[in-house]
């Protein structure tokens, strides 16, 4: 599709536009043009304003970066080592080559991590101050990834923000919900009812990201600086698992399973790399992660997004999943 681009505005550089939030960042971007990089073009329709452009992090052609001011949307991390290489490749040294190729036009990069560069859990009210203390692999390359772009940033002027969500809800969601409707189904609550998490619905960041980057391009002076990403209302276990069952129309769970430290910590150091991945399910399952969102809603133009009730949210995400 051609480019339109928009006078007096600015477009945006995504990489990782087929992933969850990459599709709902598309779904909330207005008139603003899109460069997205793609591995494959699959013929998808995808809308007026978006130049399709095939390549990826280690082959990045010179049409993905406009001659117009533009800010860098990073998605494009590899979640799952189902090959067996690691996540060096893609999440560090693919963060660094896209870094290097910026021209004189960017105006900052919005880089999408997560919580667990905070490390193991629980979690209550964690601040983007926290020490990073990733457990894993994949926390590990997000660190080293982060680090990247915000000494990028300071050595060029530009905006940087580190986005880290704990779980994303709604459309597009095939792992969080999903697994947590089974257990309704199964009338089972993984973890006490004091066990609480943050979240927020994948459009609601989607809007968020616009906003950041809009401010990116509006505020002269760099801003650079991470973001726990959610709402600002915590949700129980039980009140998270009691609205699906009410949704679904079944009884609230009955059986609440409870996960022991010593267990836990067995898992992990077990040389096996199903059970760490067990024991790495279990801690989101059954330990609080909650963040402390205060930074986030402080931006102009979000405390709308991030003071949204998350029962509310919740309901609209179960339908997406139900539909």
């Amino acid at each position: 599709m051609a480019l339109v681009n928009t006078p007096g505005g600015f477009g945006v550089v995504l990489l990782g536009a087929t992933s969850m939030l990459g599709q709902a960042f598309l779904r909330h971007r207005g008139t603003h043009p899109v460069h997205a990089l793609v591995r494959t073009p699959d013929g998808r329709d995808w809308g007026d304003g978006v130049h399709v452009v095939q390549g990826d992090l280690h082959s990045l052609p010179d049409a993905l970066f406009p001659s117009y001011p533009y800010v860098v949307l990073h998605l494009a991390t590899k979640q799952r080592d189902s090959d067996g290489t690691g996540f060096e490749r893609t999440n560090v040294e693919g963060t660094r080559l896209l870094l290097e190729r910026l021209t004189g036009d960017c105006r900052g990069v919005l880089y999408g991590s997560s919580m667990s560069v905070y490390g193991l859990g629980p979690h209550e009210g964690v601040t983007e101050d926290h020490p990073l203390r990733p457990h894993t692999a994949l926390a590990r390359s997000r660190v080293a990834a982060e680090a990247l772009v915000m000494e990028h940033a300071v050595q060029r002027g530009l905006h940087a923000a580190l986005l880290r969500p704990r779980f994303l809800l709604g459309r597009g969601d095939r792992f969080v919900l999903p697994a947590m409707v089974k257990l309704v189904k199964r009338g089972v609550q993984a973890g006490d009812d004091a066990v609480a998490f943050s979240f927020i619905d994948v459009d609601d960041l989607g809007s968020i990201l616009w906003r950041l980057a809009r401010r990116m391009v509006e505020t002269p002076r760099p801003e650079q600086q991470a973001f726990n990403v959610g709402y600002a209302q915590r949700l129980a276990r039980s009140e998270f698992l009691g609205t699906l069952a009410q949704g679904l129309g079944l009884p609230d769970p009955t059986v609440k399973v409870s996960v022991p430290d010593w267990l836990l910590h067995g898992l992990r150091e077990d040389s096996s790399k199903r059970a760490r991945a067990v024991a790495e399910r279990l801690e989101l399952l059954t330990r609080s992660q909650c963040l402390d969102v205060t930074r986030l809603a402080a931006v102009p133009g979000l405390e709308d997004l991030v003071s949204r009730s998350p029962v509310d949210a919740l309901r609209g995400a179960l339908n997406a999943f139900r539909s």
